[in-house]
């Protein structure tokens, strides 16, 4: 067919050809591989949304063989250019589509659109110039897990991004975690991240809210019940411990339990061993224990609230996850994937985020973090009209903010230099991951000297970026 479609777009090769078109996909793949000595990646434009990422940095060619397919190509260059993705896209168009007004419009946010067959050599040339700016096209690439999880958060939250190692290792190995910060600030996210890096990836993973359960029914939605244990216990039931199988648990708002449900965890994770309420049968749990809190467990055990033996028993692993008001370098990247999920949720066709709107967004303080950034974006999604959100769209307190810090107005200019400061900083961040954090090898790709990046690292508070020994250089 020639094309290549058992890798990912990064991995063995850059470039992508995305058709639906089973024909125009065989022909223009097999006239790239003749051309480039490079056979595609190929495949439909319903699985390259799983691949795109933000450090997808090959070439995408869009074949556009049908007035529905042209549609669709529009889309997904806006969706592209909304989260400011960097592969260099081309657009390659079929009867007599490539001059038609829909594909016209995108000349600002793709290298080319080309007419097939007319235009093959040009669609070859220039995918064979932007291929030769990266690595070897030919070169294969297996990813490690901490470049996983790099990419991973490159995309949430860049400003965890010196927690990967660590990350990696709580993946690696099968011991307890216990995360903290305020609520909304993705402990669950973070936690999930951990569970999918994990040789227990392929098993459950349950989320128990511990604030949201009666005292006198934490022990039976821990370790499940026997019919008549209780009243109202008409039936058997089956606790989270056991549902998790080999899977991982996250017990949220951990301090939440009281000192006895405290006591009974702690025996769990000494020794795997509980009884159903209402039973004498010792059943043995198999799941890895994740625990969250809101509040700062070394407080809570000084006053008492918390027992010590069980915090140095979750303690072997932690991770604190600072308020989104401290990661003002992380709104950017929430909001346009934000945006975009709500894009397709509520069928808008909005692909730009004006920078007024971006600015009141880095502005507000958030004292509900990224749970009440989400809310907000989506509301201004849904209220939006045409292809843009604006202050506008925004909530009105996000707005009053805004207004009455000078967000906008005369205050442009430092917003300009603000937004700049964040676009680099996620730059150098995503060549270090891209680089498998080698820090020679990013300020290559960059284009500066060693010097310069060390400068600059430091400047944004990215020299805690964990090095491995062999890319130390």
């Amino acid at each position: 067919m020639g094309l290549d479609e058992g890798g990912m777009v990064m991995s063995g090769n850059r470039l992508a050809l995305v058709a639906d078109d089973p024909r125009l996909a065989n022909a223009i793949g097999t006239y790239l591989k003749k051309s480039l000595g490079l056979t595609p990646y190929g495949c439909k434009f319903a699985a390259i949304r799983e691949i795109l990422g933000p450090d997808t940095d090959g070439v995408l060619v869009l074949v556009a063989g049908s007035p529905t397919d042209i549609k669709t190509v529009v889309r997904l260059v806006r969706e592209i250019s909304l989260q400011k993705w960097p592969p260099v896209i081309l657009v390659v168009a079929a009867d007599g589509a490539a001059h038609s007004k829909e594909l016209s419009a995108l000349s600002g946010s793709v290298a080319q659109v080309s007419q097939w067959p007319e235009d093959g050599s040009l669609l070859a040339g220039l995918a064979k110039e932007r291929l030769g700016r990266g690595r070897n096209f030919a070169e294969s690439i297996e990813e490690s897990l901490e470049e996983i999880i790099g990419r991973r958060l490159l995309c949430w939250t860049p400003s965890l991004l010196p927690m990967v190692e660590r990350i990696a290792l709580a993946g690696s190995h099968d011991v307890t975690v216990l995360l903290t910060g305020e609520t909304g600030t993705g402990k669950t996210y973070l936690a999930r991240l951990i569970h999918e890096c994990s040789p227990r990836k392929d098993h459950r993973f349950l989320v128990v809210p511990c604030g949201a359960l009666a005292a006198n029914l934490v022990e039976s939605e821990f370790f499940g019940h026997t019919k008549g244990a209780f009243t109202g216990a008409d039936r058997p039931k089956v606790g989270k411990f056991a549902a998790a199988g080999d899977g991982t648990l996250l017990l949220d708002e951990i301090d939440a339990l009281g000192m006895e449900q405290q006591a009974n965890l702690l025996r769990v994770i000494e020794t795997g061993e509980y009884e159903p309420v209402g039973s004498n049968e010792t059943q043995v749990c198999t799941a890895r224990i994740i625990v969250a809190s809101n509040w700062n467990l070394d407080e809570a055990v000084e006053r008492g609230k918390f027992r010590r033996d069980l915090y140095y028993r979750l303690n072997v692993m932690s991770f604190h996850l600072p308020p989104l008001r401290e990661r003002v370098q992380d709104i950017a990247s929430l909001v346009r994937g934000m945006a975009a999920r709500f894009n397709n949720k509520f069928h808008k066709e909005l692909f730009y985020i004006s920078p007024d709107a971006m600015a009141a967004l880095e502005a507000f303080p958030w004292p509900g973090n990224i749970r009440q950034l989400e809310n907000v974006v989506q509301q201004g999604v849904l209220v939006s009209s045409g292809s843009e959100l604006q202050v506008q769209h925004l909530p009105q307190p996000v707005q009053e903010y805004a207004s009455t810090n000078q967000v906008n107005g005369q205050s442009t200019g430092d917003s300009l230099l603000h937004n700049r400061e964040i676009a680099e900083r996620t730059i150098i961040q995503r060549a270090l991951v891209n680089c498998g954090y080698s820090r020679a090898r990013a300020a290559n790709s960059l284009g500066i000297s060693r010097v310069t990046l060390y400068k600059k690292m430091k400047k944004y508070g990215l020299m805690d970026v964990p090095l491995q020994p062999a890319q130390a250089q």
